[in-house]
């Protein structure tokens, strides 16, 4: 686990109430079988003041499959129940296996990578088509739907949820018999403004009601 204040500086301790960074690592596992494998990284207390309005961005480090249109990738926000998927079944259309492409490597999905006028660029489905058979680019990447390479929103997903609380990555291999794999550990990030606290939020109430008074 590691708290921050901003992506490349990592503090050991100190609070986190003014930050608008928060930085979590979740253990990584064995990809075999078709069961969903999970880690869960859970921002509570330790971390701060709670963000909101958040940008969330999944890193998925160490990531190795031999053939990455058998996985399907989501991540959780469990006491809300909201998810978004990250990627599931890249060049993956009907009646077709997906893409053959390698996985090896760290891969970042962030919703700041998307340009609606060029959809290709930062797309993680026109990176596998170009890999063929090869190993698709360490890179940023924006989240895709199910079966489709189409833009999802993963800020858009969490829109209503605050930083705290369990997060949940969820890895599916939807084809057992081969092609197993492993993630070392993935990384949230989650970059919001702090949620005031309720006091302040009734101060800032009652300075309105006198700033009104005054006027009379």
């Amino acid at each position: 686990m590691i708290r921050t204040l901003s992506i490349t500086t990592a503090l050991a301790c100190c609070s986190m109430a003014s930050a608008d960074v928060v930085l979590g690592s979740g253990d990584g596992f064995l990809i075999d079988g078709s069961v969903v494998h999970s880690s869960s990284i859970v921002i509570g207390p330790s971390y701060g003041t709670p963000l909101q309005n958040l940008n969330v961005e999944v890193r998925l480090m160490g990531l190795q499959h031999d053939f990455l249109g058998d996985l399907v990738v989501t991540l959780t926000h469990v006491e809300s129940g909201a998810t978004a998927t990250i990627f599931d079944s890249v060049g993956n259309p009907p009646g077709f296996f997906g893409s053959p492409a390698v996985l090896d490597g760290s891969y970042v999905f962030n919703d700041n990578i998307y340009d609606s006028s060029s959809p290709t660029s930062g797309s993680f489905w026109a990176a596998a088509d170009a890999a063929g058979t090869g190993v698709v680019p360490t890179a940023f990447y924006y989240a895709t739907g199910a079966g489709s390479p189409n833009f999802v929103s993963m800020d858009a997903a969490f829109a209503s949820d605050t930083s705290s609380g369990t997060w949940r990555l969820d890895v599916v291999d939807t084809f057992a018999a081969f092609d197993d794999g492993a993630l070392f550990k993935w990384v949230l990030v989650l970059n919001g403004t702090p949620v005031p606290a309720p006091g302040a939020i009734v101060l800032l109430g009652f300075a309105g009601v006198l700033g009104r008074s005054r006027r009379r």
